[in-house]
Protein backbone atom coordinates (compact mmCIF):
# COMPACT_ATOMS: atom_id res chain seq x y z
CA UNK A 1 0.00 0.00 0.00
CA UNK A 2 1.56 4.03 -0.91
CA UNK A 3 1.26 6.35 1.26
CA UNK A 4 0.27 9.99 0.87
CA UNK A 5 1.00 12.36 3.89
CA UNK A 6 -0.54 15.52 3.80
CA UNK A 7 0.22 18.85 6.40
CA UNK A 8 -2.70 20.96 6.39
CA UNK A 9 -2.43 24.88 6.11
CA UNK A 10 -4.77 27.66 5.64
CA UNK A 11 -3.69 28.71 2.07
CA UNK A 12 -1.02 26.02 1.32
CA UNK A 13 -0.68 22.45 1.79
CA UNK A 14 2.28 19.91 1.37
CA UNK A 15 2.56 16.26 0.33
CA UNK A 16 4.88 13.88 0.60
CA UNK A 17 4.66 10.14 -1.15
CA UNK A 18 6.04 6.83 0.23
CA UNK A 19 5.36 3.42 -1.85
CA UNK A 20 4.73 0.00 -0.94
CA UNK A 21 8.35 -0.39 0.90
CA UNK A 22 8.44 3.04 3.44
CA UNK A 23 10.21 4.15 0.21
CA UNK A 24 10.03 8.08 -0.88
CA UNK A 25 8.96 8.87 -3.80
CA UNK A 26 8.29 12.56 -3.61
CA UNK A 27 8.43 14.85 -0.46
CA UNK A 28 8.07 19.14 -0.20
CA UNK A 29 5.45 18.92 -2.77
CA UNK A 30 3.96 22.28 -1.97
CA UNK A 31 0.41 22.66 -3.89
CA UNK A 32 -2.65 25.04 -3.05
CA UNK A 33 -5.65 25.04 -1.45
CA UNK A 34 -7.69 24.86 -4.40
CA UNK A 35 -9.24 22.98 -7.04
CA UNK A 36 -6.55 24.07 -9.32
CA UNK A 37 -3.82 22.87 -6.92
CA UNK A 38 -5.44 19.36 -5.74
CA UNK A 39 -5.66 18.56 -9.76
CA UNK A 40 -2.29 19.67 -9.33
CA UNK A 41 -1.28 17.04 -6.89
CA UNK A 42 -3.40 14.36 -8.69
CA UNK A 43 -1.40 15.20 -11.62
CA UNK A 44 1.94 14.55 -9.40
CA UNK A 45 0.74 11.22 -8.01
CA UNK A 46 -0.44 9.63 -11.29
CA UNK A 47 2.57 10.32 -12.74
CA UNK A 48 4.47 7.59 -10.63
CA UNK A 49 1.29 4.95 -11.23
CA UNK A 50 -1.27 4.16 -8.59
CA UNK A 51 -4.88 3.13 -8.76
CA UNK A 52 -6.90 4.18 -5.90
CA UNK A 53 -7.16 0.84 -4.43
CA UNK A 54 -3.48 0.93 -3.35
CA UNK A 55 -3.40 4.39 -2.58
CA UNK A 56 -4.45 5.45 0.99
CA UNK A 57 -4.26 9.25 1.99
CA UNK A 58 -3.75 10.69 5.46
CA UNK A 59 -4.17 14.28 7.07
CA UNK A 60 -4.23 15.58 10.60
CA UNK A 61 -7.74 16.48 12.13
CA UNK A 62 -6.59 19.73 13.22
CA UNK A 63 -8.88 23.13 12.81
CA UNK A 64 -11.20 22.87 9.91
CA UNK A 65 -8.92 23.43 6.83
CA UNK A 66 -8.69 19.63 6.03
CA UNK A 67 -12.85 19.50 5.61
CA UNK A 68 -13.14 20.35 2.01
CA UNK A 69 -10.13 18.23 0.81
CA UNK A 70 -11.23 15.49 2.86
CA UNK A 71 -14.29 15.33 1.45
CA UNK A 72 -13.58 16.07 -2.03
CA UNK A 73 -10.79 13.40 -2.34
CA UNK A 74 -13.15 10.73 -0.37
CA UNK A 75 -16.01 11.61 -2.86
CA UNK A 76 -13.42 11.18 -5.74
CA UNK A 77 -12.93 7.02 -4.60
CA UNK A 78 -9.60 7.55 -2.58
CA UNK A 79 -8.86 5.88 0.96
CA UNK A 80 -8.72 9.05 3.09
CA UNK A 81 -7.66 8.54 6.93
CA UNK A 82 -8.05 11.39 9.25
CA UNK A 83 -4.78 11.28 11.98
CA UNK A 84 -4.93 12.22 15.64
CA UNK A 85 -2.94 15.52 15.72
CA UNK A 86 -1.75 13.67 19.54
CA UNK A 87 -0.51 11.09 17.85
CA UNK A 88 1.93 13.16 15.46
CA UNK A 89 2.51 15.47 18.10
CA UNK A 90 4.05 12.44 19.97
CA UNK A 91 5.92 10.95 17.29
CA UNK A 92 7.31 14.47 16.44
CA UNK A 93 8.69 14.95 20.15
CA UNK A 94 10.54 11.67 20.07
CA UNK A 95 13.52 13.52 18.52
CA UNK A 96 15.72 15.96 20.93
CA UNK A 97 14.84 19.09 18.69
CA UNK A 98 11.27 17.69 18.19
CA UNK A 99 11.07 19.34 14.75
CA UNK A 100 7.78 21.11 13.03
CA UNK A 101 7.65 21.52 9.83
CA UNK A 102 5.25 21.19 6.92
CA UNK A 103 7.71 18.75 4.96
CA UNK A 104 8.57 16.78 8.53
CA UNK A 105 5.06 16.73 9.06
CA UNK A 106 3.76 15.30 5.76
CA UNK A 107 6.28 12.53 5.88
CA UNK A 108 5.47 11.68 9.15
CA UNK A 109 1.97 11.26 8.18
CA UNK A 110 2.73 9.20 5.34
CA UNK A 111 4.75 6.69 7.92
CA UNK A 112 1.73 6.41 10.58
CA UNK A 113 -0.64 5.13 7.51
CA UNK A 114 2.01 2.68 7.22
CA UNK A 115 1.18 1.09 11.07
CA UNK A 116 -0.59 -1.93 11.35
CA UNK A 117 -3.36 -0.29 13.92
CA UNK A 118 -2.76 3.40 13.74
CA UNK A 119 -5.01 5.47 15.69
CA UNK A 120 -7.46 7.50 13.47
CA UNK A 121 -9.34 10.06 14.43
CA UNK A 122 -13.09 9.36 13.60
CA UNK A 123 -15.62 11.41 11.05
CA UNK A 124 -18.83 11.36 11.37
CA UNK A 125 -21.94 10.86 9.05
CA UNK A 126 -23.59 13.41 7.34
CA UNK A 127 -26.26 13.40 9.74
CA UNK A 128 -23.78 13.62 12.53
CA UNK A 129 -21.79 16.86 11.05
CA UNK A 130 -25.31 18.34 11.10
CA UNK A 131 -26.15 18.02 14.18
CA UNK A 132 -22.83 18.58 15.43
CA UNK A 133 -23.02 21.83 13.63
CA UNK A 134 -25.97 23.18 14.79
CA UNK A 135 -25.58 21.91 18.57
CA UNK A 136 -21.93 23.88 18.26
CA UNK A 137 -23.61 26.71 16.97
CA UNK A 138 -26.41 26.60 19.19
CA UNK A 139 -23.81 26.60 22.17
CA UNK A 140 -21.81 29.79 20.83
CA UNK A 141 -25.33 31.81 20.02
CA UNK A 142 -26.18 31.08 23.52
CA UNK A 143 -22.64 31.79 24.92
CA UNK A 144 -22.93 35.17 23.31
CA UNK A 145 -25.93 35.59 24.64
CA UNK A 146 -25.16 35.33 28.20
CA UNK A 147 -21.99 38.06 27.60
CA UNK A 148 -24.91 40.46 26.60
CA UNK A 149 -26.67 39.68 29.66
CA UNK A 150 -24.09 40.26 31.78
CA UNK A 151 -23.54 43.51 30.39
CA UNK A 152 -26.68 44.59 30.38
CA UNK A 153 -26.67 44.41 33.96
CA UNK A 154 -23.54 46.30 34.54
CA UNK A 155 -25.14 48.90 32.33
CA UNK A 156 -28.33 49.18 34.46
CA UNK A 157 -26.18 49.59 37.51
CA UNK A 158 -25.23 52.61 36.11
CA UNK A 159 -28.49 54.06 34.91
CA UNK A 160 -31.15 52.60 37.18
CA UNK A 161 -29.36 50.23 39.62
CA UNK A 162 -33.21 50.05 41.01
CA UNK A 163 -34.79 48.32 37.93
CA UNK A 164 -33.72 44.34 38.87
CA UNK A 165 -36.11 44.76 41.69
CA UNK A 166 -39.72 45.47 39.51
CA UNK A 167 -38.53 42.30 37.10
CA UNK A 168 -38.55 38.65 38.17
CA UNK A 169 -36.71 38.21 35.04
CA UNK A 170 -34.72 41.81 33.78
CA UNK A 171 -34.44 39.49 30.51
CA UNK A 172 -37.46 38.60 29.89
CA UNK A 173 -39.82 39.52 26.82
CA UNK A 174 -41.82 43.06 28.98
CA UNK A 175 -38.78 44.22 30.26
CA UNK A 176 -36.69 43.80 27.08
CA UNK A 177 -39.11 45.70 25.42
CA UNK A 178 -39.16 48.41 28.25
CA UNK A 179 -35.55 48.74 27.81
CA UNK A 180 -35.37 48.71 23.92
CA UNK A 181 -37.62 52.26 23.77
CA UNK A 182 -36.67 53.85 27.72
CA UNK A 183 -33.16 52.32 29.15
CA UNK A 184 -32.56 54.67 31.74
CA UNK A 185 -34.45 55.75 35.09
CA UNK A 186 -33.84 59.31 33.40
CA UNK A 187 -35.98 57.66 30.35
CA UNK A 188 -38.75 56.59 32.21
CA UNK A 189 -39.05 59.12 34.69
CA UNK A 190 -40.13 61.30 32.04
CA UNK A 191 -42.79 58.60 29.98
CA UNK A 192 -46.30 58.85 30.76
CA UNK A 193 -47.56 56.72 32.94
CA UNK A 194 -50.51 55.59 30.40
CA UNK A 195 -47.87 54.99 27.65
CA UNK A 196 -45.75 53.22 30.54
CA UNK A 197 -48.80 50.65 31.31
CA UNK A 198 -49.45 50.29 27.81
CA UNK A 199 -46.23 49.16 27.08
CA UNK A 200 -45.99 46.78 29.89
CA UNK A 201 -49.04 45.04 29.51
CA UNK A 202 -48.94 44.29 25.68
CA UNK A 203 -45.48 43.04 26.15
CA UNK A 204 -46.32 41.00 29.25
CA UNK A 205 -49.27 39.80 27.88
CA UNK A 206 -51.60 41.49 29.68
CA UNK A 207 -49.94 40.42 33.44
CA UNK A 208 -48.25 43.60 33.85
CA UNK A 209 -50.04 47.00 33.92
CA UNK A 210 -50.43 50.28 35.69
CA UNK A 211 -49.64 49.13 39.12
CA UNK A 212 -46.27 47.88 38.01
CA UNK A 213 -45.92 51.31 35.70
CA UNK A 214 -46.62 53.48 38.76
CA UNK A 215 -43.87 51.34 40.66
CA UNK A 216 -41.10 51.98 38.12
CA UNK A 217 -41.49 55.69 37.58
CA UNK A 218 -41.47 56.11 41.66
CA UNK A 219 -38.70 53.98 41.64
CA UNK A 220 -37.10 56.37 38.24
CA UNK A 221 -37.74 59.02 40.29
CA UNK A 222 -35.62 58.23 43.43
CA UNK A 223 -33.20 56.34 41.27
CA UNK A 224 -29.39 56.51 42.98
CA UNK A 225 -27.94 56.93 39.76
CA UNK A 226 -25.93 58.84 37.14
CA UNK A 227 -27.88 61.96 36.40
CA UNK A 228 -28.03 63.82 33.65
CA UNK A 229 -27.71 62.58 30.08
CA UNK A 230 -26.36 59.52 29.43
CA UNK A 231 -26.57 58.93 25.72
CA UNK A 232 -23.89 56.38 25.07
CA UNK A 233 -25.33 54.52 28.13
CA UNK A 234 -28.74 54.83 27.02
CA UNK A 235 -27.83 53.16 23.05
CA UNK A 236 -25.33 50.70 24.36
CA UNK A 237 -28.70 49.33 26.05
CA UNK A 238 -30.75 49.69 23.06
CA UNK A 239 -28.35 48.00 20.69
CA UNK A 240 -27.57 45.24 23.99
CA UNK A 241 -31.24 44.15 23.37
CA UNK A 242 -31.77 44.18 19.72
CA UNK A 243 -28.61 41.89 19.29
CA UNK A 244 -30.06 40.08 22.39
CA UNK A 245 -33.83 39.62 20.66
CA UNK A 246 -31.68 38.77 17.33
CA UNK A 247 -29.97 35.62 19.55
CA UNK A 248 -32.86 34.51 20.99
CA UNK A 249 -34.54 34.45 17.63
CA UNK A 250 -31.85 32.82 16.50
CA UNK A 251 -31.25 30.29 19.00
CA UNK A 252 -35.05 29.19 18.85
CA UNK A 253 -35.02 28.71 15.39
CA UNK A 254 -31.67 26.32 15.88
CA UNK A 255 -33.59 24.44 18.36
CA UNK A 256 -36.32 23.64 15.82
CA UNK A 257 -33.74 22.30 13.40
CA UNK A 258 -31.79 20.14 16.05
CA UNK A 259 -34.96 18.39 16.95
CA UNK A 260 -35.32 16.93 13.69
CA UNK A 261 -31.99 14.69 13.81
CA UNK A 262 -31.91 11.17 15.79
CA UNK A 263 -35.12 11.80 17.62
CA UNK A 264 -35.15 8.67 18.95
CA UNK A 265 -31.71 8.76 20.29
CA UNK A 266 -32.33 11.82 21.84
CA UNK A 267 -35.42 10.69 23.39
CA UNK A 268 -33.35 7.85 24.94
CA UNK A 269 -30.62 10.43 26.60
CA UNK A 270 -33.47 11.95 27.85
CA UNK A 271 -34.15 9.43 30.02
CA UNK A 272 -30.85 10.26 31.83
CA UNK A 273 -31.29 12.82 34.59
CA UNK A 274 -29.42 15.71 34.02
CA UNK A 275 -30.06 14.89 30.70
CA UNK A 276 -32.33 17.61 28.69
CA UNK A 277 -33.51 19.39 25.44
CA UNK A 278 -30.40 21.00 25.50
CA UNK A 279 -27.43 18.52 26.15
CA UNK A 280 -28.68 15.77 24.76
CA UNK A 281 -28.35 16.86 21.02
CA UNK A 282 -25.13 17.64 21.98
CA UNK A 283 -23.57 14.83 23.71
CA UNK A 284 -25.05 12.71 20.88
CA UNK A 285 -23.51 14.92 18.37
CA UNK A 286 -20.28 14.59 20.02
CA UNK A 287 -19.94 11.05 21.50
CA UNK A 288 -21.20 9.21 18.37
CA UNK A 289 -17.67 10.00 15.97
CA UNK A 290 -16.08 7.57 18.24
CA UNK A 291 -19.13 5.33 19.38
CA UNK A 292 -18.35 1.59 18.41
CA UNK A 293 -20.87 -0.12 20.61
CA UNK A 294 -19.06 -3.37 20.75
CA UNK A 295 -15.67 -1.99 21.64
CA UNK A 296 -14.84 -3.40 24.90
CA UNK A 297 -13.79 0.31 26.40
CA UNK A 298 -16.05 2.28 24.42
CA UNK A 299 -17.08 4.13 27.31
CA UNK A 300 -13.72 5.73 28.60
CA UNK A 301 -13.36 6.89 24.64
CA UNK A 302 -16.57 9.21 25.43
CA UNK A 303 -14.39 10.23 28.70
CA UNK A 304 -11.61 11.17 26.91
CA UNK A 305 -13.65 12.94 23.91
CA UNK A 306 -14.62 15.23 26.77
CA UNK A 307 -11.11 15.54 27.96
CA UNK A 308 -12.36 14.02 31.45
CA UNK A 309 -10.12 11.72 31.65
CA UNK A 310 -6.96 11.92 34.16
CA UNK A 311 -3.38 13.20 33.20
CA UNK A 312 -0.80 11.31 35.63
CA UNK A 313 1.88 13.70 37.17
CA UNK A 314 4.94 12.11 37.85
CA UNK A 315 7.78 13.65 39.10
CA UNK A 316 10.48 11.75 40.79
CA UNK A 317 9.52 8.34 42.45
CA UNK A 318 6.17 10.70 43.89
CA UNK A 319 2.75 10.19 41.62
CA UNK A 320 -0.10 12.63 42.02
CA UNK A 321 -3.28 12.03 41.37
CA UNK A 322 -3.43 14.12 38.17
CA UNK A 323 -5.51 16.51 36.50
CA UNK A 324 -8.16 16.61 33.74
CA UNK A 325 -6.93 16.24 30.98
CA UNK A 326 -9.09 18.97 29.00
CA UNK A 327 -7.81 17.35 25.43
CA UNK A 328 -11.28 16.49 24.35
CA UNK A 329 -14.60 18.77 23.02
CA UNK A 330 -15.39 21.53 25.40
CA UNK A 331 -18.96 21.15 23.79
CA UNK A 332 -19.07 17.70 25.50
CA UNK A 333 -16.90 18.16 28.74
CA UNK A 334 -19.37 21.39 29.27
CA UNK A 335 -22.68 19.65 28.60
CA UNK A 336 -21.49 16.57 30.80
CA UNK A 337 -20.91 18.03 33.98
CA UNK A 338 -23.79 20.53 33.64
CA UNK A 339 -25.85 17.21 33.23
CA UNK A 340 -23.96 15.81 35.87
CA UNK A 341 -24.29 18.57 38.90
CA UNK A 342 -28.10 18.40 37.92
CA UNK A 343 -28.28 14.59 38.05
CA UNK A 344 -26.58 14.63 41.42
CA UNK A 345 -27.98 17.39 42.80
CA UNK A 346 -31.14 18.48 41.62
CA UNK A 347 -32.78 15.22 40.52
CA UNK A 348 -30.57 13.87 43.19
CA UNK A 349 -30.69 10.28 41.46
CA UNK A 350 -29.20 7.71 43.87
CA UNK A 351 -26.11 6.53 41.68
CA UNK A 352 -25.09 9.86 40.80
CA UNK A 353 -25.62 11.52 43.77
CA UNK A 354 -23.87 8.39 45.53
CA UNK A 355 -20.41 9.06 43.33
CA UNK A 356 -20.92 12.93 44.29
CA UNK A 357 -21.34 12.49 48.18
CA UNK A 358 -18.59 9.11 47.94
CA UNK A 359 -15.94 12.23 46.01
CA UNK A 360 -16.98 14.73 48.84
CA UNK A 361 -16.19 12.23 51.81
CA UNK A 362 -12.96 11.90 50.31
CA UNK A 363 -12.35 15.80 50.66
CA UNK A 364 -12.78 16.70 47.05
CA UNK A 365 -13.96 19.78 45.81
CA UNK A 366 -16.88 20.40 44.42
CA UNK A 367 -16.00 20.34 40.70
CA UNK A 368 -13.57 17.76 41.38
CA UNK A 369 -16.78 15.53 42.48
CA UNK A 370 -18.46 16.68 39.77
CA UNK A 371 -16.32 15.21 37.23
CA UNK A 372 -16.85 12.13 38.33
CA UNK A 373 -20.00 12.38 38.34
CA UNK A 374 -19.65 13.13 34.51
CA UNK A 375 -17.76 10.27 33.78
CA UNK A 376 -20.01 8.02 35.21
CA UNK A 377 -22.78 9.72 33.43
CA UNK A 378 -20.65 9.45 30.04
CA UNK A 379 -20.74 5.30 31.25
CA UNK A 380 -24.58 5.40 31.22
CA UNK A 381 -24.57 7.32 27.87
CA UNK A 382 -22.73 4.64 25.95
CA UNK A 383 -24.63 1.91 27.95
CA UNK A 384 -28.25 3.19 26.81
CA UNK A 385 -26.85 3.74 23.15
CA UNK A 386 -25.43 0.22 22.90
CA UNK A 387 -28.92 -1.58 24.34
CA UNK A 388 -30.89 0.95 23.21
CA UNK A 389 -32.94 1.00 26.11
CA UNK A 390 -33.77 3.70 28.62
CA UNK A 391 -32.31 4.57 31.77
CA UNK A 392 -33.66 3.04 34.90
CA UNK A 393 -32.45 4.10 37.97
CA UNK A 394 -30.38 2.01 39.82
CA UNK A 395 -27.92 2.34 43.59
CA UNK A 396 -24.26 2.66 42.45
CA UNK A 397 -22.45 -0.64 44.59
Amino acid sequence: MWTLGIDIAKRKHVAALLDDTGQKVFKNFSFTNTMEGVNLLMTKVKQVGFSTENLLIGMEATGHYWMTLYHYLSNAGFQVRLINPLMTAARRNIGIRGTKTDSVDAELIANILREADPKFSAVPDDEVRQLRNLTRLRYECNQTFIAEKLRLVALLDLVFPEYAEHFSDIFGAASRELLAQYPTAEDIKKIDIRKLARILKEASKGHMGREKAQRLKDAAKNSFSLSGTNLSFALEIKFLVQRMNILLEQIEELEKQIKKYMKENQKLLQTIPGIGPVWAPTILAEVLPVFHPNEKNGARKFVAAAGLDVRLNDSGDSRGNGKMSKRGSRYLRTAAIQAAEVAALVAKDPMFRSVYEKQKAKGKKHLVAISHVANKLLHVVFSVLKNQKPYEVRLSH
